[in-house]
This record gives C-alpha cells, sequence and structure tokens, in this order.
C-alpha cells in the first residue's frame, strides 16, 4: 500500500523571495483538473485522523513555550501522479500562558490545502494555502481586567519532499518548504504601559514590540523542514508518525518603525490512515 506520496505533505508551509508561488499554485490546479479528467486514471482516497503536541515559540510576547495537544483530521486523494490533500487540526483544551503581569489560556488551530505532483517515485513537488491562529485570553494579576489576543497568518506555501522506501518498514519522507504569510495581530494593554501613561513617564524611551497594543498586521517570511515514517498495517490501514519546524520572520511596521520578531511552531503528530 504506497501511501506516502499522499501523507507527507501534512501540514506543510512557507514561500518568498525569487520563486512565484501563485503561478506554481495555480499551474498545479491546471494539471491536476486534466489529471481528474483523464478517464483511464483511477482516483485513490486515503483518510486519516492523528493525535499530536504543537509547541509555539513566541519570545517576543510570551515569557515562555506554550505546547498544545492536538486533533487533526487529514483527507487525500490522488490521481496519477497528481494529488491533492486537506488537514485540519485544533487544540484539545486551553494551555495555560503569560506576558509579564498577564496571565491567561490559550488554544491553537491549522488548516492546510495542497496540491502536488510526483515527477517520480521518490521525488515530488508542491503548493498550496494555510491559514493558522493562536488565540488567547488574558487577565491581569490582581484585577478584573479581561483581554484577548491573537497571532494569525494566512497565505502560500510551496516546496518538494523526498521519499526512500525501506521495503515492509515502510518509508521515510523527508520536506522542505517556503512561505510567505500575511499577519493579523492583536496585543493587549498592559497595566504598566497604563500606569506609564497616566504619570507621564516612558514618553521618551523607544518603542518595544511587546509594547504595541491594539490590531497591527505585517508579513511573514517562512521556511520549514520535516520529516515523516509511514508504516503500513494490515487492511488498507497505515500509521504514520510526524515530526516538523517551522520558522517565521515577521515584519510588522508602527508608525514608521519597522519590527521584526521572530516565531517558531514545532508539529509531532502520530496518526492512523486507511486507503478506500
Amino acid at each position: 500500500m504506497a501511501l506516502h506520496p499522499l501523507v507527507a505533505i501534512h501540514s506543510a508551509p512557507s514561500i518568498a523571495g525569487s520563486i512565484d508561488v501563485r503561478k506554481l499554485i495555480v499551474s498545479l490546479c491546471v494539471l491536476f483538473s486534466t489529471q481528474l479528467s483523464a478517464e483511464e486514471q483511477p482516483v485513490r482516497f486515503v483518510g486519516g485522523i492523528a493525535w499530536g503536541v504543537t509547541e509555539l515559540t513566541f519570545d517576543e510576547k510570551l515569557d515562555a513555550d506554550v505546547s498544545f495537544n492536538t486533533l487533526s483530521a487529514l483527507g487525500a486523494l490522488s490521481r496519477g501522479k497528481f494529488y491533492s490533500s486537506l488537514a485540519l487540526s485544533s487544540s484539545l483544551a486551553t494551555e495555560n500562558v503569560s506576558e509579564e503581569d498577564e496571565i491567561g489560556v490559550a488554544e491553537r488551530w491549522d488548516a492546510d490545502l495542497t496540491l502536488g505532483y510526483r515527477p517520480t517515485a521518490r521525488w515530488s513537488v508542491f503548493g498550496g494555502y494555510r491559514a493558522g491562529s493562536t488565540d488567547i485570553d488574558f487577565s491581569v494579576r490582581d484585577t478584573d481586567i479581561r483581554q484577548s489576543e491573537f497571532y494569525r497568518e494566512n497565505g502560500l506555501f510551496a516546496g518538494a519532499s523526498y521519499t526512500h522506501s525501506m521495503g515492509r518498514s515502510g518509508s521515510i519522507s523527508l520536506t522542505a518548504a517556503l512561505s510567505r504569510y500575511d499577519t493579523q495581530l492583536k496585543f493587549t494593554a498592559g497595566v504598566d504601559d497604563e500606569e506609564e501613561e497616566e504619570d507621564g513617564e516612558g514618553e521618551s524611551e523607544a518603542l518595544e514590540f511587546d509594547d504595541l497594543e491594539g490590531r497591527s498586521s505585517g508579513t511573514s517570511n517562512g521556511v520549514s523542514v520535516g520529516v515523516s515514517w509511514l508504516i503500513p498495517l494490515e487492511n488498507s490501514f497505515a500509521l504514520n508518525a510526524q515530526y516538523k519546524i517551522n520558522l517565521y520572520d515577521l515584519e510588522v511596521s508602527i508608525d514608521d518603525q519597522l519590527f521584526k520578531p521572530s516565531q517558531r511552531l514545532v508539529y509531532f503528530t502520530l496518526g492512523l490512515l486507511y486507503a478506500f
């Protein structure tokens, strides 16, 4: 059961620079629709579910890393050398976070739509659209103040993967991708900032990223690397384990001042797949 072309692209990310992602994705869409219309090619479908852990690192805003237990659903189909997939992931519960005098709970969701092409049995190229968000409800220590905050990204990605077969032990896939996303950020107003405004202090201090308040928007360039291991089981089932790191460099401009914070998302998933 050769499932690896369908699952190696699970939640891939990022692109920018000289690569024209839009043209690549449009080309993949045209080629994929042409392939689906070919009567001689059978359509294969794979569905699956996975448990995982997603770890968020955002040093410029949060005091510590946040780890979410997640549940993911995956659907993929292929015809000939072309494939597509949709992956949805959501945190199972809220996790505790802190930012200076604020404490709160956070949740996370991700969604990926991917189109790909396999020129050979080992190599594939892909592109698609991704969206994700971390949503936080904050409260200020020893007060009744409640505020919300979020970090959201959406945009296009493209990349390639290489798969090595190990016979009955399954196959190992290595994936690399680039992305360029639009980012939407909403930050809370900290107690320290409010006190400084009332006292008339801090007016001459340089604005730092963690001092930003309200809504902001910007862009992010990212890179992603990952490895997955697909193990075939009996009766068209397969076990899939994946580890992936997404690194993003954000650019946010406020009052003619440019901020370049970084963000990291680490994904680990273990799932069960079924080929229909």
